[in-house]
């Protein structure tokens, strides 16, 4: 009876739906990881697409991600037959509870297993496509993947299936069950967080439940032939880590078999409680509205039921424990994120708003998706799943009435969801010692945008429920979405007009807050959400009524039903969508340039073929450096004229000199004494000009330019964070030309190298090769330099330039600051302006007497670490001028910038 109920199981799932959606889903996702470079799941770099190394972690980040569907087929087969009604024939039979339970676990493990058998099977097929890079591809040895099921594969789907076959059994509901999915997730991706520390390396490898942990210790110091060879032996921590995870798995299917019963649950029946019951007569129902009096179409009526049948929705969202979960969950998540910003390497730091809310972002970037999927299927289905919906549909309530609880009810859970985010943001801050709490940054930053990006996810998710024939279809078609888009995202598909409720980037600072960048935010999201309210109009107009579910006899009805006010609310928000998409589409497109990654890396690789033979070319150096830069943080632009002035140092006579800008930077105006323009590559931004006159050794030329740094509108990628209203951070690069080529604008990477038919990687000179250190690392056309620079900006903000100050004047709302180099320095330097506040302080220990102004410019309400900084510069100045050299400035300034970049840097006298 036993392999018989097993069978039975086994064909049961293997019929179903999700089986194939399932099987399809990830033998795509893994057949993308092998022959596409853009798809990154396993290991990439120098690590061959099918070796060992590159198996095994494919498999357990792909076991990860199968954890839904493995709960989907095992929890079933304990809820099914309850569900459907046929328990109790079930339990008038002979079967025995071992046979039935451990056959139709048996039965939906081995389809889980199927499944899991698509990722090898997609890699070995993948792996002998022609179109990938030879280099990439070692000897297929079958062994390996046998190795990876049997090792990986099997132990982790044991464990798995046996804990949510248990979760299920002790609930006896599927809405429990996923409830308990999200938070091993939660609590999964929470531990590995905490565990990341290096000295916490053999935990976070044992209670890695996937083998992943327990992999990438083993094969830390593996070399890259050691990953592309070897088989990680079963031994030591991985061996300990099958094993304990395999004991877990069996002492949870224990568990579950203890705790199921074939008995109804509730079947034994108090009876001095049911007498009561029965004496005690339910109280009458409410009268429902009556039909309209008012003649007028029954618009009061219809308001009744919308509101009677919101409080209904809303109950059965807000008053399930299910909900008080999820919010607990979001905390703890919430928690995992906000412990990698208050300490770092032993250095602990002050968890300010700005760190807090990314961190939020960043944890709660799956949590919503989920809830807003999964809540869809459950307020859809229910009344179908209950047996009410014929009574229920037979209602004169008209279709939206059922929608917009719906939704609303999503709404709200969202919210809730978020705003416990914050919460707990504002806790850790206070448990820290930050008490600056910023309630509107969190609302702004945080809470609204989240919530308007997960409320367009789960319009989407409610769709597609009204669409499909079974709730389980309609999660997986969101989940198919959900993998395609981040997937065609890394194929060059990158703009935002159709990439679902995708937005604009809005990079956060304490010093800018949102600065502009909020606007183009705010555009995509009213797009999106006027495809929403599309959405949303098809939605009513498809909604499912009655006892039948096929899709055709409701387009049939879909030109009659678009009469009226659904037909005006659907033509609205489409004319706002399009609307909205031709304003996106000029700014991104028109006044700005859109660029795909692949393009991007195509421009690279065309640049190398093209301008490569001019490394080697002798060009003059830049000796002396004048800028005038005229700035205007709040219009986004950086207005700049100068000259250089070149010297020969080559030892001959040059006759031409090659130019390059950046292709970001609109060049005004470019003259070169005795030159004229030869040859330019508008592509690369590079120019060649012929002399008129040779160019002698030691002869000096000057050569005279203007530029204008600007973004107008809005990008579709990454936006321009050098020029803000508050904290210009720029350095001299982005605003004046380079002499000559330089290898830093080819591309680097070894296999996209090879993808575009370049060498596998431009070699450094040899150790013997003299002429390589002619020039700096950082750029070939100068050395040392002396510099005098004009800076002009706004008459509130405080401008920085490198040297000492000959002049500082403000008129007419605007402030100038000239300044010159005492000593020469490298021709890589710094231009700042912000609302900074400056503390001060002379050191006096030079051996010459002469002071060295000290300063700390910061953010107002970042004082807190400034007069530490001004301690460490004394320290540090007295240490270095007796170790070294005395300091060679009249000033050493520490600034801050806004939070847009990671790095720090050093300047001439500024750090």
């Amino acid at each position: 009876m036993l392999t018989k109920i097993a069978a039975f199981e086994l064909r049961y799932q293997l019929r179903s739906p999700l089986f194939v959606v399932a099987f399809l889903l990830f033998f795509l996702l893994s057949f993308g990881a092998v022959t596409l470079d853009d798809i990154q799941i396993g290991a990439k770099g120098n690590v061959n697409v099918n070796s060992p190394y590159a198996i095994l972690q494919t498999m357990g980040v792909m076991n990860l991600m199968m954890v839904f569907v493995i709960t989907a087929f095992v929890a079933n087969v304990v809820i099914r037959d309850d569900e459907t009604g046929f328990a109790p024939i079930l339990r008038t039979t002979r079967i025995t509870k071992f046979d039935y339970l451990v056959g139709r676990f048996l039965g939906a493990f081995a389809v889980a297993l199927l499944v899991s058998c698509a990722v090898p099977l997609a890699m070995l097929i993948g792996s002998l496509m022609p179109w990938l890079d030879a280099e990439k591809v070692g000897p297929v040895v079958l062994s390996h993947y046998a190795w990876g099921l049997l090792v990986y594969n099997l132990p982790t789907l044991l464990v798995m299936s046996a804990a949510f076959f248990a979760l299920a059994t002790a609930t006896r509901s599927m809405m429990w069950t996923y409830v308990g999915v999200v938070a091993f997730m939660v609590l999964f991706i929470t531990s590995r967080v905490v565990l990341s520390d290096p000295s916490r390396d053999t935990l976070s490898a044992l209670s890695d439940p996937f083998g992943i942990g327990a992999l990438t210790r083993l094969t830390k110091y593996w070399t890259t032939a050691d990953r592309n060879t070897l088989l990680p032996p079963l031994q030591g921590v991985l061996l300990w880590n099958r094993l304990l995870w395999l004991g877990v798995g069996a002492a949870l299917f224990a568990l579950a078999y203890g705790l199921f019963r074939f008995e109804s649950k509730g079947s034994t029946v108090d009876s001095a409680a049911s007498k009561k019951k029965a004496a005690d007569p339910a109280p009458a129902p409410k009268p429902l509205a009556g039909p309209s009096r008012d003649g007028k179409g029954g618009k009061h009526t219809r308001w009744l039921q919308f509101k009677a049948l919101t409080r209904f929705d809303m109950a059965f969202v807000f008053r399930s424990p299910a909900f008080f979960v999820l919010l607990l969950l979001g905390a703890f998540n919430a928690l995992g994120s906000l412990s990698l910003i208050s300490d770092a390497g032993g250095v602990h730091y002050l968890p300010v708003t700005r760190a807090v809310v990314e961190a939020l972002l960043q944890s709660f970037t799956l949590i919503p998706i989920i809830i807003a999927v999964y809540y869809a299927g459950e307020l859809v289905w229910r009344d179908r799943e209950r047996r009410i919906h014929e009574i229920v549909d037979a209602t004169a309530a008209p279709s939206w009435a059922f929608l917009a609880p719906k939704v609303l009810a999503i709404t709200g859970v969202l919210l809730a969801t978020l705003v416990v985010g914050a919460l707990t943001g504002v806790m850790f801050q206070l448990a820290h010692g930050y008490t600056h709490i910023e309630p509107l940054a969190y609302l702004l930053w945080f809470i609204v945008p989240s919530l308007i990006t997960s409320f367009s996810l789960g319009v989407l998710a409610v769709f597609a429920q009204a669409l499909v024939p079974h709730k389980f279809v309609g999660w997986a078609l969101m989940l198919v979405y959900t993998v395609l888009s981040t997937t065609l995202s890394t194929l060059g598909f990158e703009h935002k007009l159709y990439n679902y409720a995708d937005t604009a980037n809005v990079p956060l600072s304490d010093m800018n807050g949102m600065g502009h960048f909020w606007i183009g935010r705010a555009w995509h999201q009213g797009y999106w959400l006027a495809f929403s309210a599309m959405l949303l109009v098809l939605a009513h107009l498809l909604w499912r009524r009655g006892a039948d579910t096929n899709l055709r006899p409701r387009l049939a009805r879909f030109g009659a039903r678009l009469k009226g006010l659904p037909g005006g609310l659907l033509a609205l928000s489409t004319l706002a969508w399009i609307g909205s998409g031709a304003f996106i589409f000029y700014n991104t497109n028109v006044l700005n340039r859109y660029q795909t990654q692949p393009q991007a890396e195509q421009l690279q690789a065309d640049a190398e073929r093209a301008l490569l033979a001019f490394e080697t070319l002798p060009q003059p150096t830049i000796t002396h450096v004048s800028l005038k830069v005229d700035l205007f943080p709040q219009e986004i632009r950086a207005n700049t004229t100068g000259f250089y002035l070149l010297e020969n140092r080559t030892g001959q006579a040059l006759s031409a000199v090659h130019i390059r800008l950046d292709p970001d930077l609109k060049l005004l105006n470019l003259v070169l004494d005795g030159a004229n323009l030869q040859k330019e590559y508008k592509t690369f931004g590079y120019r060649i000009y012929s002399l008129a006159t040779p160019m002698h050794p030691g002869e000096q030329r000057r050569l005279a330019f203007s530029t204008v740094l600007e973004q107008r509108g809005f990008v579709n990628g990454q936006p321009l964070t050098q020029i803000v209203a508050n904290g210009t951070f720029l350095n001299n690069f982005a605003l004046t030309p380079v002499i000559g080529i330089n290898r830093q604008i080819f591309l680097q990477d070894r296999s996209k190298r090879r993808k575009y038919g370049l060498p596998a990687e431009l070699r450094t000179a040899k150790l013997e090769d003299e002429t390589a250190n002619a020039h700096h690392y950082l750029r070939h056309d100068s050395d040392w330099v002396t510099a005098d620079i004009t800076l002009i900006t706004d008459a509130d903000q405080t401008p920085v330039a490198p040297g000492y100050t000959v002049s500082d004047t403000t008129a007419n709302g605007r402030r100038t600051l000239v300044t010159k180099t005492e000593a020469p320095i490298h021709n890589w330097f710094s231009l700042q302006s912000a609302r900074y506040a400056i503390l001060k302080d002379p050191w006096t220990g030079a051996k010459d007497g002469k002071p060295v102004s000290l300063s700390v410019y910061f953010h107002g309400p970042h004082a807190s670490n400034a007069p530490r900084m001004l301690a460490a510069m004394k320290a540090s100045l007295e240490v270095f001028s007796a170790a070294f050299s005395p300091y060679q400035f009249r000033k050493a300034r520490i600034l801050e910038f806004p939070a847009y970049e990671r790095f720090a840097q050093a300047f001439a006298g500024t750090v």
